[in-house]
């Protein structure tokens, strides 16, 4: 073999592990987060009442939007219930988790029927 050859071989070779770290990396999306789980210990009590009390006001605008959207016909009692019942599903989560955002999932969300 010339050169050139060994050249380009270990050139395809180094494309080759590049794109395997990087698929490693891109189907396991929580490893680019992994310093933002330190986070959680960061907060103290009074940070997260802080936020607590923010992110409740939010819902509770949240909701008054929804209820306006039944108001002007654009949802259903119904629907108007199960949005709201995710809304406080999604505080409680927050809740548990002291107030951290968890990284956004990529791929298909499963939603519920409309």
């Amino acid at each position: 073999m010339n050169k050139e050859m060994i050249k380009l071989k270990w050139m395809k070779a180094g494309a080759v592990v590049i794109a395997l770290c990087v698929g490693l990396i891109v189907s396991n999306p929580a490893a680019g987060f992994a310093a933002d789980k330190a986070v959680a210990d960061v907060l103290t009590d009074e940070q997260k009442q802080e936020i607590a009390a923010l992110q409740k006001q939010v819902l509770e605008q949240e909701k008054q939007i929804i209820e306006k959207y039944v108001e002007y016909g654009v949802f259903s009692e119904e629907k108007a219930d199960q949005i709201e019942k995710h809304l406080d599903q999604r505080f409680k989560q927050l809740e548990q988790d002291g107030f951290i955002p968890k990284p956004h999932r990529h791929g298909p969300h499963p939603h519920p029927e409309k």
